[in-house]
């Protein structure tokens, strides 16, 4: 625990990393339009939209709404923005998951920051006032309201928009709620609602369900215990919503030396991507839910990777790391077809490989949460050869969000000098988020 102790004290200043990495086929890249919605944490706490325009942001004048005494920390979007690839779903809702004491949550329990008092913590919905207009009048949001009571932060919704699923960290249980498309409106599922749900491992600090809507998966990060027993809980998803512990669960991570706070999946489900506050990128492969371990790759001692994501092709990893302020990168090795730079097949290659030019990029403040770009869904009939998009970083201690542009592999044609694909560049200038301390990131259409 000694390790650990000291990696968050390396992190007190810093938290939130937004991922918008998308990608087209080789003739052609739609730019990314939509919007994005920060959660500023800070007491009172309040929710601001932002307008993405080929992937440049804008504060919505007008469109900070407050959550009072609720400050949400985690949000996602109704309908999700990749419930089809069709690039006319519009989300109508945003959801905040509101940890209940400051004994919770990423900000207070991996950047030692102490929150004053206990908060009605739970879920709070926020329904989008015009949703089907693309104005920077538009996507403004209504009342907020509270739907369920908890000790609520790490949730995620199916990408069916059918069921939402949170994780209480002070039970470390996962409650099932179905969706009301009409009213935003959260009902238990049978016995899995709160207060019961069912039984996670401890610290649950992240949540995410499977491209296929098949299974859930919790990052137990096991935060306290100097046993350390790191894990993932994997759940089966019922067609009713109810989730059924998957033969096995919860995986130890790492031999339970593993301190898991962030998840992604491929594309294809088939491969599960950790990140570790020991430092490390851990890589298990799916099977019915079953995870089995594939190796690690490790970062700089006291980066302190807090978020992760995967780019649409799959190719790249992305990490947020709250400890020494960077963004990184690596190249995923799982593929049948490589990206270049991965080691020649024949003997078994690393899970991941880490690029020799622009792995990691310098931020000046917080990392953290990473969300994917779904405002320009690729084609599924065509082969993705090339990527391109947006890293949108949120500064805890600043208020502002930060662009970075992704290096597309059509950048990199005919360049003589040094080119990775994947590779990030600053783009624009900070935006504010119309609040204090800015956690969670959601996009939207």
């Amino acid at each position: 625990m000694s390790h650990l102790n000291k990696a968050i004290l390396l992190c007190v200043s810093f938290l939130l990393l937004g991922l918008v990495c998308r990608c087209g086929s080789s003739s052609a890249v739609a730019p990314p339009n939509g919007f994005l919605y920060a959660a500023n944490s800070f007491r009172p706490g309040s929710v601001t939209a932002l307008m993405v325009t080929t992937g440049a942001l804008a504060h919505i004048l007008n469109s900070t709404v407050v959550t009072t005494a609720s400050p949400p920390y985690t949000l996602v979007a109704w309908p999700p923005p990749l419930a089809s690839n069709a690039t006319t779903v519009t989300t109508k809702f945003v959801y905040g998951g509101v940890p209940a004491t400051s004994k919770g949550g990423v900000i207070t329990r991996v950047l030692g920051r102490t929150l004053s008092g206990s908060v009605p913590g739970g879920i709070v919905m926020m329904p989008i006032v015009n949703p089907g207009s693309q104005t920077t009048t538009s996507h403004t949001l209504g009342t907020p309201q509270m739907l369920a009571s908890g000790d609520y932060d790490p949730m995620a919704v199916t990408p069916g928009g059918n069921f939402l699923y949170a994780a209480d960290l002070t039970t470390s249980q996962l409650a099932a709620f179905s969706i009301d498309s009409n009213k935003g409106t959260l009902t238990s599922i049978g016995p899995q609602g709160p207060p019961v749900g069912v039984a996670v491992g401890p610290d649950p600090f992240n949540v995410v369900v499977d491209p296929q809507s098949k299974f859930v998966f919790v990052a137990n990060c096991d935060f306290t215990s100097p046993s350390n027993h790191g894990s993932v809980s994997v759940f089966a998803i019922n067609s009713d919503g109810t989730l059924a512990a998957v033969a096995g669960s919860p995986f130890l991570i790492g031999g339970g030396a593993s301190h898991p706070v962030a998840l992604t999946i491929s594309a294809d489900s088939h491969f599960l991507f950790i990140a570790s506050l020991d430092d490390k990128v851990y890589v298990e492969s799916i099977t019915n839910g079953a995870l089995a371990d594939l190796g690690a790759v490790s970062l700089p001692t006291g980066s302190t990777p807090v978020s992760i994501a995967i780019s649409t092709d799959d190719n790249y990893i992305y990490t947020g790391n709250a400890g020494n302020h960077t963004l990184s990168f690596f190249l995923n090795c799982q593929q049948s077809t490589p990206p270049t730079g991965c080691p020649a097949s024949g003997s078994p290659p690393p899970p991941l490989a880490t690029p020799g030019l622009n792995s990691t990029t310098a931020f000046s403040g917080a990392v953290g949460v990473m969300v994917s770009d779904v405002t320009n869904p690729p084609s599924s009939t065509t082969m993705i050869t090339s990527v391109s998009g947006f890293v949108y970083v949120s500064d805890y201690d600043h208020g502002t969000v930060q662009a970075f542009s992704i290096t597309s592999t059509s950048a990199c044609s005919g360049l003589t000098t040094p080119c990775q694909p994947g590779s990030l560049t600053a783009s624009g200038s900070p935006v504010d988020t119309g609040g204090a301390n800015p956690f969670g990131l959601a996009l939207a259409h």
